[in-house]
């Protein structure tokens, strides 16, 4: 069987991608605006056409048997809408980017995959009341796709760290008749044999301290408003974007709590986890080259979508293609 091909948008460094090529696609086309995470896409698919620039200027897309898109989710996260509620400038109906699944729909319209994937965070489907996220399936739906919805926890796939994102997988309804896609049960935890992966199994062989390669910021007052800082033998907080939100390294002694929103740091041993740790615990390859500021780095590696999912939600449906081809062949 010949692998299925995927355009990528909104594909930041390549994580989603990765993991979508060890399932077994072949990544023809990508798009990202962000010329840091372009640079770190490119040392790990150098052979694949990457368009750097802003989606809605890409006038048309090629086609594939799958379309892949992870689109901005700033205006989604229910982190930001907690800090910024009330504040006019953050109405999500007056932020452009909130609207970029919209580029989406119209490449899936020039695409024409079999099937297409979407990452998000969960706050994507409360956001407006469930707006945005009903204006998003009735596009598909229109195009002739039957979506289907879940949420799953980057742990239970095999990350060190607590990540939950929403993912949507469509199938075209000329295919749908034929095969129900049903999302992946958990493979590491408590339901399984294996127990989660920690961040003493991913980082505990690195650097203790690796000058330069973390984030010396103040821990600031927004930042001691909750635990930061988890144990060797536990899966890490969730790794974000923003150098002065990243989560502590477990070394040293924990955080301890002092009221409501407050905790206070104890000891001296106390740093946010470098860049390098933050790519082990997101799944990235560890080949994948940087460029830009520590700042640039982080935020290049907390966008990405661990890889572990995406291979993941992707592996029913390659079995799929492949059972269907056999069949054909034997025919």
């Amino acid at each position: 069987m010949m692998p299925l091909t995927a355009v990528s948008l909104f594909s930041g460094c390549g994580g989603f991608d990765w993991g979508a090529s060890q399932a077994g696609l072949k990544i023809i086309w990508a798009n990202d605006i962000e010329p840091h995470a372009a640079y770190a896409y490119k040392s790990i698919f150098p052979d694949v056409k990457f368009v750097t620039g802003d989606v809605r200027s890409v006038q048309e897309f090629p086609e594939a048997d799958v379309l892949i898109g992870c689109y901005p989710c700033t205006g989604f996260s229910i982190a930001a809408r907690r800090r910024w509620k009330d504040r006019q400038e953050r109405d999500l109906l007056k932020t452009p980017g909130n609207f970029l699944y919209r580029e989406y729909i119209r490449a899936l319209g020039q695409v024409k995959p079999k099937y297409f994937f979407v990452e998000n965070v969960s706050g994507m489907i409360s956001a407006k009341d469930g707006w945005f996220f009903d204006q998003q399936l009735q596009g598909f739906r229109k195009l002739g796709y039957e979506p289907f919805v879940q949420a799953l926890r980057a742990q239970d796939f095999g990350a060190a760290q607590d990540r939950k994102r929403i993912f949507i997988v469509g199938i075209r309804n000329d295919i749908v008749s034929e095969f129900s896609y049903e999302f992946p049960t958990a493979q590491y935890g408590p339901t399984t044999d294996r127990p989660y992966n920690t961040m003493q199994d991913v980082i505990g062989d690195m650097d203790p301290w690796p000058e330069g390669e973390f984030s010396t910021q103040p821990f600031h007052g927004h930042y001691l408003t909750r635990n930061r800082k988890r144990r060797w033998d536990q899966t890490s907080y969730t790794i974000v974007a923003s150098a002065s939100h990243v989560p502590l390294h477990p070394s040293g002694e924990p955080m301890v709590y002092v009221g409501k929103d407050q905790w206070r740091l104890q000891g001296d041993c106390n740093r946010r986890l470098s860049w390098r740790e933050c790519l082990r615990l997101q799944c990235l390859p560890q080949q994948m080259q940087l460029d830009g500021t520590l700042e640039d780095k982080y935020k290049v590696i907390g966008n990405a979508v661990p890889p572990v999912f995406a291979k993941a939600i992707i592996e029913p449906i390659v079995k799929f293609e492949k059972r269907k081809s056999d069949c054909m062949n034997n025919d």
